[in-house]
Order: structure tokens, then C-alpha cells, then sequence
């Protein structure tokens, strides 16, 4: 194959941190194996080896967690070896490894820097909001440290996202959110919407983020970007990007608006493979990568029929006008799964964004259209459970 996006958990679902609302303590206590365990040097080997070996043009390692850094800075420095003697392809390599910033010295942030790594760092907005879900595992606010990795990261020029699991309190607070971030010089945003637990739709959760809320977030959160963008001030915000980059005629990089699922590596620490971060239970294990082959892995009974649950979508979707840049939602935002396609929970958060923004939309899109490029800023996305 031309290209390959391996996501690797070294540290399974390990963590420094207790969020509240962690998506993947909630997948991983739904499986008989809840921890994986670290993954060894000989296990590492296999995935670099066989992700290498059956990838003739670009090849993306990303490191997710529980929190990846876990696994150490040998563990990452063997992976660096590891690809310059595997690499017999010369294909391109990527690196990005998503963090809650505990861990960040200045001997990470060397490393990173000297190995272009992407770096996403977990932050959600200001302390008051942030404090209130992201703890450490003695129940102390990690704000203040975070902000610290993010200086550490400055000071060695690292590259590096900002993350924000967006939960009902911080959509409740568009403006502060934004100004927040842009204040602080971050330019590099993914907002993700926080998961109920699995299969269990929307919950009364303190953290649970309602359609309505969600909608007037990412409304606002336009409009101040979008007042930036014309006073040639632009914040990278992942979402907007991709719609943008999708009325330019570019295919969307963020996987939810693909249309269908499309089964990647995720690679547990005892080389387990499952098809997605967010369905990384038994009923979708795929096999190992010490046994088994990246295209048996990506072209099995489970990876077919995981790719296949995913392309039903209601009929409301197929008549709606927004359809060509929603293409209905992220799976996971339709569970639980029934016989009838479910609509995408943020359904009407959509309609009211794309009613609201698509004229401004439109607007870049003209802009761009006559420039002849694209946003321009925008990176690569690191995604994101720690």
C-alpha cells in the first residue's frame, strides 16, 4: 500500500491523570484485557518492521495513551533506530504522539524537536475548566502544568497542537474559550466533543455535552474566528479546516467526515490490533502484529465488518442539504447501533452551524479560490484520549 497511519497505545491504557470523562478508561474496562501492558522492544520491532516493509510511499506512526509517555524516552529513541534500519522502501516517515503534558522536560522536548515529532497537548481552556475534569491520580488540578509543557515546548520550538474536549461548561463559554487559547499565542486548535460512555447515547454526566450547547459553541466559535480570518489573524481550528478544505474540493482528513469508517492499526502494548481508538473492545479485535500480516490485520472478518456498520446512515441524512459536508457524523456519535440507522447525536448541532457559518464559509472559499491555495496553516491532526 502507498500509505499507512499506525496508532500505537505503549503504554495501553495506563495514565499519569484521572480524567473524569477519559473515553478510553471507559472502552478499556469494557474488554476482558483491561491493561495491556507496556509494549517491549521485540513487540515494537514487529509493528516497525512489518508497517515499513508493506508501505511503498509515507508511513505515520501516532502515539496515544493512557498517556504514551509512559513508556519512556528509550522507548521512543529505540523506535528512531528501529526505522532507520527497517526503512528499506525509503518511504516517509511521521511522527506525532498526543499528551496530557505531565511528563514534558527538556530532554522530551529535544528529542521531539530534533525527530519532528507533532506534539498534541491536552489543555481545556482555563484552569476553572480544565481543573475540573483533568486531575491527576491524587485528584490535584494539572492546569498550571500544562501551560508549563506548553512553555517547554516554545522554548524548544516543538510543534504542537492544542486539544480541548469540549464539554457542556466550556461550550457554555465560547467567548472566554477562544480568547483564552488565542491569547496565550496557541494557533493550532482540535475541539473534540466529549464521549458518553459506550453505546449508552447521551447521559446526565456533569461533563455530557447536549446538541443544543454544542450547536451555539461551534456558532460563536465561528464568528470569532472567522472576524480573525478576514483581519488576516488565523487560528488553525481542525474542524473548520476540513470543511473549508472540503468546499476547496480536498478530501477531509479528520476521519468522522469521510463518510465511512475506514479501519486503521491501533496498536495495543502486546501488539493487539483493533480498527479505531474508540472501539478498542474484543467484539473488534482484529489479531497481533507479531502474527499477523498488516493486510490480513486491515482485510479481516472484523475489520470488514466494522467498515461496513459504519456506512448505513438514516434517511433524514440522505435528503438533508448539509449532507455533503457532514456526511453523517461520526459513528461513534451514533451509537448505539441498532438495526435502523441512528442519527449522528450532533445532528442538529450541525444543521444549525452549517445554516448559520456556510455563508461565511463560502466567503473564505472565494477568498482561497481566487489566491489559488489553501488555509495554509493548518497541521496535521494528533488526536487525541490523553
Amino acid at each position: 500500500m502507498e500509505s499507512l497511519f499506525v496508532l500505537v497505545k505503549p503504554a495501553s491504557s495506563a495514565c499519569n491523570m484521572r480524567c473524569r470523562y477519559c473515553f478510553y478508561a471507559d472502552v478499556a474496562g469494557r474488554r476482558s484485557i483491561r491493561n495491556y501492558g507496556m509494549m517491549s522492544p521485540d513487540i515494537l520491532a514487529a509493528l516497525v518492521e512489518k508497517a515499513l516493509a508493506e508501505t511503498t510511499k509515507a508511513c505515520s506512526f501516532g502515539f496515544q495513551g493512557g498517556e504514551p509517555t509512559l513508556a519512556g524516552l528509550d522507548f521512543y529513541r529505540h523506535l528512531i533506530d528501529l526505522e532507520g534500519f527497517h526503512n528499506k522502501n525509503n518511504v516517509r516517515i511521521f511522527h506525532s504522539i498526543q499528551t496530557n503534558g505531565l511528563a514534558v522536560t527538556p530532554e522530551w522536548a529535544k528529542f521531539w524537536a530534533k525527530n519532528n515529532f507533532l506534539v498534541g497537548i491536552s489543555l481545556d481552556a482555563d484552569k476553572r475548566r480544565h481543573d475540573e475534569f483533568r486531575v491527576d491520580a491524587a485528584g490535584k488540578g494539572t492546569h498550571n502544568r500544562c501551560l508549563a509543557a506548553c512553555r517547554t515546548l516554545n522554548e524548544y520550538k516543538v510543534p504542537y497542537n492544542i486539544l480541548a474536549v469540549v464539554t457542556r461548561g466550556l461550550a457554555s463559554h465560547p467567548d472566554k474559550t477562544y480568547w483564552h487559547y488565542r491569547d496565550r499565542g496557541f494557533r493550532h486548535l482540535q475541539f473534540i466533543p466529549c464521549l458518553d460512555d459506550l453505546g449508552e447515547g447521551q447521559s446526565g454526566s456533569p461533563h455530557s455535552l447536549d446538541a443544543e450547547t454544542y450547536g451555539k459553541f461551534l456558532c460563536r466559535l465561528f464568528d470569532l474566528w472567522l472576524r480573525d480570518y478576514m483581519n488576516g489573524d488565523f487560528v488553525s481550528i481542525r474542524i473548520f479546516d476540513n470543511w473549508i478544505g472540503m468546499l476547496l474540493g480536498q478530501p477531509p482528513e479528520s476521519c468522522d467526515l469521510i463518510g465511512r469508517c475506514r479501519p486503521y492499526l491501533l496498536v495495543e502494548g502486546d501488539g493487539t490490533v483493533f480498527p479505531c481508538d474508540f472501539y478498542a473492545v474484543d467484539k473488534y479485535r482484529l489479531g497481533n502484529i507479531v502474527r499477523d500480516s498488516v493486510d490480513a490485520l486491515m482485510n479481516c472478518e472484523a475489520a470488514n465488518r466494522f467498515a461496513a456498520e459504519s456506512v448505513p446512515v438514516h434517511p433524514r441524512c440522505r435528503k438533508c442539504e448539509y449532507y455533503f459536508l457532514c456526511r453523517g457524523g461520526c459513528r461513534r456519535h451514533r451509537e448505539p447501533l441498532s438495526e435502523e440507522p441512528s442519527l449522528d447525536m450532533y445532528c442538529e448541532s450541525h444543521r444549525r452551524f452549517f445554516a448559520h457559518a456556510l455563508p461565511g464559509m463560502r466567503m473564505v472559499f472565494e477568498l482561497l479560490s481566487r489566491r489559488g491555495g489553501g488555509l495554509g496553516h493548518s497541521r496535521a491532526h494528533t488526536g487525541g484520549s490523553s
